[in-house]
């Protein structure tokens, strides 16, 4: 996914050898990470898989069976198993798994075409929102209709998904999700709950991203996963998953939370808070998690990340010379442990030294998904700040970074705690 340069730094900073494997394609720069000490970029990881002690996976789609070969020949891969991806990328086949466990879903059907499901609409008359049911990459066209018409007239204007779609009915409330690591032997670390912020434009305007910016945080007490999450850990274990797993839920108006999807792998940006928040090596509880130990130690302030990216995000179809190469101001080692480099490598670019313009290597990107920031604090508001003020001290010409990050949980939280929800939270 070309998300993974901070990890792999951490990784090195902390003094492992690190061999690091971006799939070649249009979207991926092959310059991202290059001049950065201590990391070996490498085009072919199954060459490298006897020399791993730990093979850490960021994603769950083109890799996943050929890891799972290599995790059932006791190779040490923390990553999702075949089935847990399924969970995820064939929504109906996760959400049976729910209703089987006893959490109730909102009523949805699925269909085999748009017209199909256009059809139902036309009928119905009812609101709803619009899911995939085939790759991963078709989850972008998660679609939450203001009415029936409006639905309509999206269909009809959306080239069709890979697979067969799926129409759920609409519930209001507050959105919140919960996740947590899994190990070889069960749940290890904390729960993690978070606010995902997915629009590109403040105010939650513009397009679907996935994620611009999250507020996250871990807790040793979560109503929400205890009643949701915490039920599957046995059938989780049973289909060989390991690492992140997420529900993402509705809490409509009286308390009850209505899941909405699967996340069966790391979630971006909300990586780099968890990386941010773990004390000590980055790494290290990963391997022992295969082995069956749990020796995590996350940190439970509430965490703020933000996505700083440039144009022409979030299409991806500037040309390299455009999104590659372009001075990273404002860098310093005060700051760039709250930075979190993505799409980043090395260069020798112009820069000031006093009122001098000197040459020297510096940040550039090599992308348009630039970096996350981060920031901790006792509450959200803490936390905005401080991110934000790093935020402040970098620039990048033509950034892109929603300044409204964690704003509205103001009125959310009072709502969410009166229902025994996200309490460690405080704004």
């Amino acid at each position: 996914d070309n998300v993974a340069l901070s990890f792999a730094l951490r990784a090195a900073q902390a003094g492992h050898a690190v061999k690091w494997f971006v799939k070649s394609k249009p979207s991926n720069s092959k310059n991202t990470g290059k001049g950065f000490k201590g990391i070996e970029k490498v085009d072919n990881w199954v060459a490298h898989a006897t020399w791993a002690d730990l093979i850490f996976s960021t994603s769950n789609d083109d890799y996943i069976e050929r890891l799972e070969y290599f995790k059932k020949r006791g190779f040490p891969v923390f990553a999702p198993s075949v089935a847990s991806t399924k969970l995820e990328v064939s929504r109906a086949d996760g959400m049976k798994m729910l209703e089987k466990a006893g959490i109730e879903c909102a009523p949805y059907k699925t269909f085999k075409t748009m017209a199909e499901a256009e059809k139902h609409v036309r009928t119905t008359g009812e609101r709803f929102v619009f899911k995939t049911l085939g790759d991963n990459e078709d989850k972008s066209l998660t679609y939450v209709s203001k009415s029936p018409a409006d639905l309509i007239a999206w269909m009809q204007r959306t080239p069709p998904p890979k697979g067969e779609v799926m129409l759920q009915t609409f519930i209001k409330g507050i959105e919140l999700g919960v996740s947590r690591f899994m190990g070889k032997n069960g749940w290890v670390g904390q729960w993690n709950e978070s606010f995902e912020h997915k629009k590109l434009m403040s105010g939650n305007y513009g397009p679907n991203t996935g994620e611009m910016g999250t507020v996250a945080y871990f807790t040793t007490e979560s109503k929400l996963g205890e009643e949701t999450l915490d039920k599957l850990g046995d059938q989780l274990m049973e289909m060989g998953h390991l690492g992140d797993t997420a529900l993402g839920f509705i809490i409509d108006e009286k308390g009850k939370p209505w899941p909405t999807e699967w996340t069966c792998r790391l979630g971006w940006p909300i990586a780099n808070m968890m990386l941010g928040a773990t004390k000590g090596d980055p790494i290290e509880w990963m391997k022992d998690a295969i082995e069956g130990k749990d020796t995590t130690s996350f940190a439970e302030d509430i965490g703020v990340c933000l996505v700083l990216a440039h144009a022409d995000f979030p299409h991806g179809n500037a040309e390299k010379d455009q999104t590659d190469g372009v001075p990273i101001y404002g860098i310093t080692k005060g700051n760039q442990k709250h930075i979190h480099p993505q799409a980043v490598q090395m260069m020798k670019l112009p820069d000031m030294d006093g009122s001098k313009i000197v040459e020297h290597p510096m940040w550039a990107t090599a992308g348009d998904y630039v970096a996350v920031i981060t920031g901790y604090g006792k509450g959200v508001e803490q936390a905005r700040k401080r991110a934000y003020r790093t935020a402040d001290q970098i620039h990048v010409a033509n950034p892109i970074l929603r300044d409204d990050i964690g704003e509205k949980m103001k009125e959310q939280l009072p709502k969410l705690h009166a229902m025994g929800y996200a309490t460690h939270c405080e704004y």
